[in-house]
């Protein structure tokens, strides 16, 4: 077992272009993060932002991205996704450069930070969907989970480093400025997609014209999703993840800032630490899954990252106790997370038909863009109505109520490998 995971492990390392996406995505993972961590702190320290104004700008960043993905599902389906990669990394890098400009010009405002959301969360849907189909095409379906695993790796890595450095460059340059790195992340990006050789197979199937026949894509990537039994447990209890741990989007910064006491750098400490856990995680995905079987694994991670969020609202007002608390949460829970999502996307990449990828992976991305804004929003409106903590609480039942579709559905998912 052990040397047939090292045979796929490098074939995988032997693989130029799916080296070449890695290492894109690694690097504009990086940038993601420093925006990520500077664009609310931009809005909080300098515009006043209350927990009403981030809710909104979170809504900015989703669901008018999922909307258009959603749509446009159908379309990747059919057509080749690297000019798409490509295009979404642009006009990211063009978009974000004018928030810098605007704040050394004297003209930084929400409504600036919200146009720059929308069109940010477009096109980071429409890459999402395109390369969720686009890593089926570069590898084979056996190394699927090592390739899964080796993005979140990256994934993680710039979770250790890009909060970190994002409040770093906050403190050093402001937020405006640092969200100028991430810009220059995505040109990285989009030259290295652009340096891929491999050509593309599109399925042949006829291309959609008319919005008839983009409803009817929605309708098709609904139906497959929803028709079979695992990828419908897998689809509830995702969405059922996202909608409570999306309270995080538009507190946890306001949280951690002003009743926790933590300055910008202290954030990315701990924001970055999650990281740790992640990459752990994208390093065991592979074996705990050989060694106990997906069914298992799936249900306690979702047990164990749900259960940490406890010491979120649990942790004092004293930032290096505060601290200790939330990197406890961030290395443990985000890790037990990781290990979830590594073994949800490979095992509905493997259990839905290759020809209709790109319209399930849009409904997966519109229920995360509807119940992202939502539960952000449902978040924002229950601080400004019982405070910050005891909405925080409510973090802890997310996981253990995600898991429960997964129990209902246990059959139906495969015991092991």
């Amino acid at each position: 077992m052990i040397s047939g995971s090292g045979s796929r492990t490098s074939t995988l390392w032997r693989n130029r272009d799916f080296l070449l996406l890695w290492t894109a995505q690694g690097i504009s993972a990086v940038g993601s993060r420093i925006t990520r961590t500077a664009l609310p702190m931009a809005a909080i320290l300098a515009i006043g932002a209350s927990a009403i104004d981030l809710g909104v700008l979170s809504v900015a960043l989703t669901l008018p991205g999922a909307l258009v993905g959603w749509l446009a599902g159908g379309w990747i389906d059919r057509h080749r996704r690297k000019p798409l990669l490509i295009a979404a990394d642009l006009v990211r890098a063009v978009v974000l450069l004018a928030i810098p400009a605007a704040a050394l010009t004297g003209m930084l405002s929400l409504p600036l930070l919200y146009a720059v959301a929308i069109v940010v969360g477009i096109c980071s849907v429409l890459f999402a969907v395109a390369d969720h189909v686009f890593i089926t095409h570069l590898v084979e379906g056996e190394q699927l989970l090592d390739a899964n695993a080796k993005r979140e790796a990256a994934e993680a890595v710039a979770e250790i480093t890009g909060p970190a450095l994002g409040g770093a460059l906050v403190a050093w340059l402001t937020a405006p400025i640092a969200i100028a790195f991430d810009a220059l992340s995505f040109v990285a990006s989009a030259l290295l997609i652009g340096g891929m050789r491999r050509g593309e197979r599109i399925p042949a199937t006829p291309s959609a014209r008319n919005l008839a026949s983009m409803v009817e894509d929605v309708r098709e990537g609904f139906y497959v999703v929803w028709r079979d039994r695992a990828v419908r447990a897998l689809f509830l209890a995702t969405a059922t993840l996202t909608v409570i741990f999306s309270f995080m989007a538009s507190l946890y910064t306001l949280y951690a800032l002003r009743e926790l006491k933590l300055t910008p750098a202290e954030l990315g400490v701990v924001i970055g630490c999650g990281g740790i856990g992640a990459l752990a995680a994208a390093l065991i995905a592979a074996p705990v899954v050989r060694r106990w079987g997906v069914r298992r694994v799936l249900i306690v991670s979702l047990l164990l990252g749900g259960a940490m969020q406890v010491l979120v609202p649990l942790a004092p007002p004293v930032p290096p106790i505060a601290m200790a608390f939330l990197i406890t949460t961030q290395v443990v829970g985000d890790g037990a997370l990781t290990v979830y999502l590594i073994n949800e996307v490979t095992l509905r990449q493997r259990l839905l038909p290759a020809n209709a990828l790109g319209r399930a992976a849009a409904t997966w991305t519109v229920a995360n863009g509807v119940l992202t804004p939502t539960g952000a929003l449902t978040g924002a409106v229950l601080a400004e109505l019982i405070g910050l903590r005891p909405t925080l609480w409510m973090l802890a039942a997310g996981g253990g109520i995600a898991a429960m579709w997964l129990i209902a559905a246990r059959r139906s998912l495969p015991g092991r490998g």
